[in-house]
């Protein structure tokens, strides 16, 4: 059995060498860039049984000095690989260390449980040992079924080849980069393609136009990416795997595109709307959620054709730190008007928050400064954030059915709603224009009812805004 799968991982690493050496070299030179202090390879041998999974990690060209191992949080029965005298010399007895010697080369074993075995359509997440301060750049990953499931393996890797034996099945998988999840299902889907870059998994022969859109697409990050055809996954998130719902080529750029951008520029996965507003910025058209093509369409729309391009240029000089904060202060440098536009539409959800300028100033209620209160101009008014404004004039707010309450120790507003007057101290008075507004998730209150309801002076200087009480009540 040893000599066969000795055999079968020889013939299959052979056969590919070529191909994985171009990939590989990308992968370091991106690394270098990026700063990363060392770079190790690994090898993966994974056991699949029936209510856990036994690896043995082993590290290759390990720096001599002292690294810090982390494990995954959920592994259990961690150790040495013992089948080597000197697999794991260097690591501590509280196993949290590689010490400092030469040896480049050190292994490891671990489990991780199955607590309710492998099921179908499983992700299995944070399940290999990583070296703190050190980077990935390539992974050769075994996996052996020792209850011959059947089914497909897929991690992102290219896979290289895979057999059914009597008593196992086996795959081998080798490319550049970690492998942050693993998946499985019982329904084999065949590799409908396959280049440098993806390895696409689908139950039907993909058209000319998606074969031809995959050799085309600018796919600039160098891991590799799988991506399968299987409906109602749409809820698994992973790094190099991509779930594509329909086999149409707006489905397919959306989630390559999107995922390649999450890659090339370090975003977090969750950040999905910025990923997609960034992609959508750089391929010059809407990718992504319908929120993420309004606001894209509503910058666009904003911006000259010169200003889209120093916009576009700014990003990609931004390359490692790009966040909604990042984004608006770029647009607020090119435009020279400041906003908070994609801070508050990251904040808002599925809502739309317009675009708005707002005041460079900053705000001082009472001599007491204002950090964090936004002044907006909007459809030629000056709206102030309400809620933190009354506040710390001594009012508290409170919304109802019947409306908003403001009130203090002495005067009582009832605003109803969408309704042409107000009533202070059960007095009602007529009201020609809404003195409160919902912009996002935030009430604001126009400048002029602020002044004539709250009985307050604003003075405007170059460098300051001061609002102070001209009575107390």
């Amino acid at each position: 059995m040893k000599f066969v799968l000795s055999f079968l991982c020889l013939f299959l690493i052979v056969t590919n060498s070529v191909l994985l050496l171009f990939q590989y070299d990308a992968y370091s030179s991106g690394l270098e860039e990026n700063g990363q202090v060392f770079f190790y390879e690994q090898d993966v041998e994974m056991k699949v049984k029936k209510d856990k999974i036994v690896i043995k990690q082993h590290f290759i060209n390990l720096p001599e000095e002292e690294v810090i191992v982390t494990w995954p949080i959920i592994s259990e029965n961690r150790s040495c690989d013992l089948d080597t005298s000197d697999s794991c010399n260097r690591l501590t007895e509280d196993m949290t260390t590689f010490k400092a010697e030469e040896n480049s080369k050190q292994s490891i074993s671990y489990e991780i449980p199955l607590v309710d075995g492998l099921k179908d359509g499983q992700l299995i997440q944070d399940f290999l040992v990583k070296i703190e301060t050190g980077a990935v750049s390539l992974t050769s990953l075994q996996i052996t079924d020792e209850l011959k499931r059947g089914g497909m393996w897929v991690s992102g890797l290219p896979l290289i080849g895979k057999t059914s034996l009597e008593l196992i099945d086996y795959s081998l998988s080798i490319g550049a980069g970690d492998v942050e999840e693993l998946y499985w299902q019982q329904n084999v889907l065949p590799i409908q393609y396959e280049d440098d870059y993806f390895t696409v998994y689908a139950s039907t022969t993909l058209p000319d136009e998606i074969t031809n859109l995959l050799g085309e697409l600018d796919y600039t990050n160098s891991e590799h990416l799988a991506v399968i055809f299987e409906k109602n996954k749409s809820n698994i998130d992973a790094s190099r795997i991509a779930f594509v719902q329909q086999e149409d080529i707006a489905s397919i750029q959306n989630e390559l595109i999107v995922k390649n951008i999450q890659a090339q520029f370090e975003l977090p996965r969750e950040d999905q709307l910025i990923a997609e507003v960034l992609s959508s910025f750089l391929l010059d058209l809407p990718v992504g959620s319908p929120k993420s093509s309004w606001m894209y369409e509503t910058i666009t729309n904003y911006l000259t054709s010169e200003q889209r391009k120093k916009f576009q240029t700014a990003l990609l000089n931004n390359k490692q730190q790009l966040t909604a904060a990042k984004f608006d202060e770029i647009l607020t440098d090119i435009i020279n008007l400041k906003t908070s536009f994609f801070v508050l539409n990251e904040q808002a959800g599925a809502e739309n928050f317009p675009l708005l300028f707002e005041d460079y100033r900053p705000l001082y209620i009472n001599e007491l400064q204002q950090e964090k209160m936004k002044v907006l101009f909007k459809d030629g008014k000056i709206l102030y954030e309400a809620e933190p404004l009354l506040s710390n004039l001594g009012y508290t707010l409170n919304h109802t059915d019947k409306g908003l309450y403001v009130q203090n120790a002495t005067r009582a507003f009832r605003f109803p709603i969408q309704e042409p007057f107000y009533v202070l101290n059960e007095k009602r008075y007529d009201a020609l224009s809404e003195p409160f507004e919902d912009i996002g998730s935030q009430l604001y209150i126009e400048e002029a009812w602020m002044m004539r309801l709250f009985l307050v002076n604003i003075e405007k200087q170059e460098k300051r805004i001061n609002i102070t009480q001209s009575a107390l009540f």
